[in-house]
């Protein structure tokens, strides 16, 4: 794990508490000199991309009361307010998840409608998509596997050409990304991406962790699109295009270690989500 000391000297900090491993970042709850908590996320050396970029994402979203505010930024550390309660996810593995989608649905309206028009830092969608509109095939994957996966990257070309609005987003807002209590949720962890805003709440449909049978149900992400598109006001159909893609990317992200297993609930996903898409026929998957 890595050593958080030199930050905890630098910003006084102290009683670090790991809270989250993952393969790019590691976090920890830290107290500051005045007793108040915070979360110190150190990322790995040339790792965490858009995600370092989260000043950018506090001058763009911090005065609108949605987000953690950043406290301080240095090298590979972020510093942010710490969040109390508990992630929204809960609700969807508690059984409430029609609640769930509620929620974030106006959440994401919320966000959209406060998103300032411009945005330095960002990174662009089509560039954040970059794994998945190279993509050229894995020996891991079965053939129908790969058909879908084509039909994913044909897919995303015809979103990115059709896009008639761009704009800076959270590019990761999903349930266990919001903390809080029902009316008073926070949103964490930005990846920092300007793009189609039908693109927003995308990873939420494979989302959270922990919800098997929710996350795999096309009931459901037909569900989520009709909610989503009421709050929004976006276009339901292209809502669950790009739920679609997004699927497919982290299928992306998880192949590019060369030694990982296919992700088989993902791959379970994406040929349902793929189901309720008009807007790339097989032809085209070739």
């Amino acid at each position: 794990m890595l050593d958080p000391s030199p930050y905890l000297t630098l910003w006084s900090l102290h009683t670090p508490l790991p809270l989250k491993t993952e393969g790019h970042a590691h976090v920890w709850r830290v107290m500051d000199a005045k007793g108040q908590a915070a979360a110190l996320k150190l990322f790995q050396p040339g790792k965490g991309g858009s995600e370092r970029a989260a000043e950018q994402w506090d001058r763009a979203f911090g005065a609108s009361g949605l987000i953690a505010r950043l406290r301080a930024a240095h090298a590979d550390a972020l510093l942010f307010d710490w969040v109390g309660g508990t992630p929204l996810g809960d609700l969807s593995r508690n059984g409430h998840d029609d609640r769930a989608t509620s929620e974030l649905a106006c959440l994401t309206a919320h966000l959209l409608r406060v998103a300032p028009e411009q945005a330095q830092g960002f990174v662009a969608l089509p560039d954040y998509t970059r794994a998945l509109r190279r993509f050229a095939g894995d020996s891991r994957l079965r053939a129908l596997e790969h058909v879908a996966m084509m039909r994913a990257k044909a897919l995303i070309e015809v979103l990115l050409s059709s896009t008639e609005r761009v704009q800076p987003m959270h590019g990761d807002l999903h349930h266990d990304n919001v903390i809080g209590t029902p009316g008073h949720w926070t949103v964490i962890d930005p990846k920092a991406v300007c793009g189609d805003p039908h693109y927003e709440p995308a990873n939420a449909f494979r989302n959270p962790k922990g919800a098997k049978d929710e996350t795999l149900s096309v009931a459901r992400f037909a569900r989520m699109a009709e909610a989503y598109a009421h709050e929004t006001g976006l276009d339901r159909q292209r809502l669950l295009d790009w739920a679609a893609v997004k699927c497919a990317l982290s299928i992306c992200w998880t192949l590019a270690a060369p030694t990982a297993q296919p992700p088989r609930l993902d791959l379970i996903r994406l040929p349902r989500l793929l189901g309720l898409s008009q807007s790339a026929p097989l032809s085209s998957a070739r």
